[in-house]
């Protein structure tokens, strides 16, 4: 009789408990556990030079928080495996990484990071209204943690706007990479690039090595020491390190000052740069610095950073005698000389037409009309003005009357 061999079972999976176990073990980590949920917890840290330290003391006490999920959008099935939050202690920026061990046991992690950034005055982050806070009150109301996300910071700064005025003009990007290149003057190496983070972790839940996920770790803490020094070069930027800044959009960087209610530093950098020269928005920095020097009350100042521009013939200063005619007619009551800078503006377009500095005809075009019709206004304005003034000093005046005068007037009969 033949036996019957009874296939051998397949070995059944880990405790959720024994793998939280075996991967803090593998990385060196603290593992802990609340109500039965386990959170995988690394410490780093890293020494920051002595003028970073000195901006980050003199703000409100930030959490750099930026977190690696399981896809690339906001929706309720995507969940943050990796959190990380840094936080300034002495010279170092103390990262804390908090990794999730399996889906059941996300409750405790996000328990886990509610607790460190309730610690914090500030959230700080690259993006974070676009995605990483999102995700994060997404995931907190679907385990129903309203207490956890009423502790919050309450106050959210996202650097990412901050970067699109101060650096992706000079950088042509703002994305965080290119930022540290530029300005910090990181090159990563082997870095882990984000469309494979997902990937990683996934491979690592079908039961493959934790090896991959070195490298997401890696590149989370990377992010986070980024952040923090990204703010404490717009810090140092604040206090006057513009002037030695071998990267900035001096015309952002002017409108993020502005935003602070600074104007009169704001028209310092706008003339700054424009003395230094070498921009190719000229045009839109003398804009800005004239409309802050007339809002400040000295529009002389902003009609001779004008004139600065006319001394080339070019469609550029013929704008530039716009600007000066229209500073004229509304700031200074000045119809002659506004007309006299219109007829200017017309000048320099012909002789850039002829000199062959037009540039395109779409620019010719553009700037000939408005300089046109100005033109005609203004010589309406001036001679309806002419007019009355004439009228004013020809025309006789009602005849006077004095005591005694019409009887001085009869004849004598």
């Amino acid at each position: 009789m033949r036996e019957e061999r009874i296939p051998p079972s397949p070995p059944k999976p880990p405790r959720q408990s024994d793998r939280a176990e075996a991967l803090a073990r593998w990385f060196g980590a603290r593992l802990e556990v609340a109500d039965g949920d386990a959170t995988v917890v690394l410490e780093r840290s890293v020494r920051l030079s002595p003028d970073e330290v000195t901006a980050l003391a003199a703000l409100p006490v930030g959490a750099y928080f930026d977190t690696e999920t399981t896809g690339l959008s906001t929706g309720a099935g995507t969940v943050p495996f990796l959190a990380g939050v840094g936080f300034l202690r002495g010279a170092d920026l103390v990262v804390r990484q908090l990794l999730l061990p399996d889906y059941p046991h996300e409750r405790g992690l996000l328990r886990r990071l509610c607790d460190d950034l309730a610690d914090a005055a500030r959230l700080v982050t690259y993006n974070g209204r676009g995605f990483d806070l999102p995700l994060l009150v997404a995931r907190l109301t679907v385990h129903g943690f309203f207490a956890e996300q009423a502790r919050l910071p309450a106050v959210h700064d996202d650097l990412l706007p901050v970067a699109r005025r101060l650096w992706r003009r000079p950088l042509g990007s703002a994305r965080l990479a290119d930022v540290e290149r530029g300005v910090l003057g990181v090159r990563r190496s082997g870095d882990c690039p984000s469309a494979e983070v997902p990937l990683r972790y996934f491979g690592y839940l079908r039961g493959g090595s934790p090896e991959p996920l070195v490298a997401v770790l890696d590149h989370n803490l990377q992010d986070i020491v980024s952040l923090a020094r990204l703010e404490a070069t717009i810090e140092l930027l604040r206090r006057g390190g513009w002037r030695a800044a071998h990267v900035l959009d001096h015309r952002g960087f002017a409108l993020e000052l502005l935003r602070d209610h600074d104007a009169r530093r704001a028209t310092e950098v706008l003339e700054h740069a424009l003395a230094a020269g070498g921009h190719d928005d000229g045009l839109r920095l003398r804009r800005l610095a004239a409309r802050l020097l007339v809002a400040g009350g000295a529009p002389e100042r902003a009609e001779a950073l004008w004139l600065q521009e006319t001394r080339a013939a070019s469609v550029s200063a013929a704008w530039a005698w716009i600007e000066i005619a229209r500073l004229r007619e509304r700031h200074r009551a000045d119809l002659p000389g506004a007309l006299e800078a219109a007829t200017a503006a017309s000048r320099a377009l012909d002789l850039a037409f002829a000199l062959g500095r037009g540039g395109a005809i779409r620019e010719i075009g553009a700037a000939r009309l408005v300089v046109e019709r100005r033109l005609r206004r203004l010589r309406r304005w001036t001679a309806a003005r002419a007019r009355r003034a004439y009228s004013s000093t020809t025309k006789p005046g009602p005849p006077r009357y004095s005591p005694g005068s019409a009887a001085t007037a009869r004849p004598v009969p």
